[in-house]
């Protein structure tokens, strides 16, 4: 979905969008939490449809531009570490817009 090669990854936080009923590659989009701007991310969130999964990994920095309204987007896709990611830590997560629950698929 997201690599190198494909030139679609970057420093950040890095998202790919899967439609949750047929698998295909709806997105992917890079962040840069570092150098960039929150607010981008943050509207690119608010628009994710019920019923799509969402994969996101860290590159870099994740966490320095992240605010509590893109910590709690972030939440109510199925999070549980986003309120305590912090500056350079590695993460990884799949969750899914209308998730019910916590997700399993977080480290």
């Amino acid at each position: 979905l997201m690599s190198g090669v494909k030139n679609n990854v970057g420093r950040g936080i890095n998202v790919a969008l899967v439609n949750g009923k047929t698998g295909e590659l709806l997105n992917t989009k890079f962040f840069d939490m570092w150098g960039g701007d929150v607010a981008p991310l943050i509207e690119f969130l608010k628009t994710i449809q019920d019923g799509t999964i969402v994969l996101m990994a860290t590159y870099d920095d994740g966490a320095t531009k992240l605010n509590e309204e893109a910590r709690k987007l972030i939440a109510e896709l199925g999070s549980t570490s986003i309120a305590n990611l912090g500056f350079r830590d590695n993460w990884v997560f799949c969750g899914g817009k209308g998730i019910k629950t916590k997700s399993p698929f977080e480290q």
